[in-house]
């Protein structure tokens, strides 16, 4: 048995690590995976209110990853899994592609209902960075109108 406060310290510290302490590698490797996309969108964001906005997703994907940990080590049925249709969804919208994996292991949803939702968090994601892509472009020329006139 491997201790419950050492593996939720490990969640709390970062999202995955305490599943891979306790070897449960496909969801500790996917909530790694969630983090990288968090840690790079606060790297690249620019806005006050991007940082706010990924700090609550990161908690909101910390808290369930530490008390799925404590569950996992103490042997109690755990709450946070693919098996949580409301936690899957939750995870797709909050973090997209990067819960897509999660999806694909919970056995709550048909073939087809995880392509369709596949294809619908690619498609939604891609529109999003196309939108924000055209905005910092807006802005961008907004500005360097203001500054040159």
């Amino acid at each position: 048995m491997k201790n419950p406060r050492v593996a939720s310290l490990f969640s709390i510290l970062l999202p995955g690590l305490g599943q891979l302490y306790l070897k449960d590698y496909a969801k500790g490797w996917t909530l790694i995976c969630i983090d990288i996309g968090i840690f790079v969108s606060l790297w690249i964001s620019h806005s006050w209110f991007a940082c706010v906005l990924l700090a609550v997703v990161y908690l909101g994907i910390m808290i369930p990853a530490a008390i799925d940990a404590f569950q996992n080590a103490t042997g109690r049925p755990r709450v946070f899994t693919g098996e949580s249709i409301p936690y899957v969804l939750w995870m797709l919208f909050a973090v997209g592609p990067f819960a897509i994996p999660l999806l694909w292991q919970s056995q709550k949803f048909s073939r087809r209902a995880k392509s369709g939702w596949t294809i619908f968090v690619i498609l939604i994601a891609l529109l999003m960075i196309a939108t924000l892509n055209w905005m910092a472009s807006f802005l961008n020329a907004l500005m360097q109108q203001n500054s040159g006139g």
